[in-house]
């Protein structure tokens, strides 16, 4: 089925905000309309933007596209409006559904202004970083594991434990552990470095075929064992492209952190209970 096709049979709850929300804060006399409903504009930014994200890779049918999509939106204000007449925009669950989009409408607009700014980086910048990390370019490896996750108690997990020592043979460690009444599901994992977790990697990184390493997750005991190591190394060109985009995302990250750190400061927030500060709820 192609996405074209996909679209014309979706629902109403594909399209995301209603036809009367505006983003920009530009009152709906201001917006240039594709259509009205009673009176209601229904904006052309909002049928551009959802008709770029639909058509792409379906060149020629944009305008088709465009006017499938204007049809959900006027059918989505159509009961939308209808809601409002019956005044269900007045119940508390639709209240605060609303003030959570809202709320994440301009979170995300004040992000975007806060970070339009940022640079790419450098090519320097960009050597330096795919030479500091050669685990996850030069020396890049996938890493095929056989992951074991074991439904232990604090009675029993210093058994399951011992039985790992014992043996690196998963399906006998499985059987064991059954037998103590143990539950556990298995399976074949292939991730390559960027995908695990950098503490796992060092792990991982020094480990040899067949050994394994526990964790404990949550009261269960995930065991994994290395089944297999494939060296995919990436050249400096290859790599520029997802370095560019993670390092301009470290920027953006650093620059919401540092903004989140002076408003936090400047704000009063009073937490309810059995609500906490997180850092309490942490401990």
């Amino acid at each position: 089925m192609t996405r074209f096709n996909m679209l014309a049979g979706c629902t109403l709850l594909s399209l995301v905000f209603v036809a009367g929300c505006n983003t920009d804060n530009k009152p709906s006399s201001a917006l240039k309309p594709a259509a009205l409903v009673n009176g209601q504009t229904v904006s052309v930014d909002q049928i551009q933007a959802e008709t770029a994200k639909l058509s792409q890779g379906h060149e020629g049918q944009s305008q088709a596209i465009a006017n499938l999509v204007l049809k959900n939106v006027i059918d989505q204000e159509l009961l939308a409006q209808e809601a409002t007449k019956a005044k269900l925009d007045e119940k508390s669950d639709v209240q605060w559904k609303l003030d959570a989009a809202k709320r994440q409408i301009l979170a995300q607009a004040e992000l975007e202004t806060l970070t339009r700014d940022v640079t790419p980086p450098t090519p320097a910048e960009i050597k330096a970083y795919y030479d500091g990390h050669p685990e996850l370019f030069s020396h890049h490896k996938i890493y095929q594991l056989a992951n074991l996750v074991a439904n232990t108690t604090a009675e029993n997990i210093g058994k399951a434990r011992e039985l790992v020592q014992k043996s690196q043979d998963l399906r006998g460690i499985a059987t064991a552990l059954q037998g103590m009444g143990v539950s556990v599901s298995g399976q074949q994992v292939v991730k390559g470095a960027e995908q695990l977790p950098k503490s796992a990697l060092e792990k991982f990184a020094a480990m040899k075929v067949g050994q394994s390493l526990t964790m404990d997750q949550g009261g269960k005991l995930n065991i994994v064992v290395l089944a297999g190591v494939q060296e995919q190394p990436a050249t400096l060109e290859q790599a520029t492209q997802s370095i560019t985009l993670y390092l301009v995302n470290e920027k953006k990250r650093q620059l919401l952190d540092a903004q989140l750190g002076k408003i936090h400061g400047q704000a009063k927030i009073e937490y309810r209970a059995p609500y906490a500060v997180a850092e309490q709820a942490k401990n």
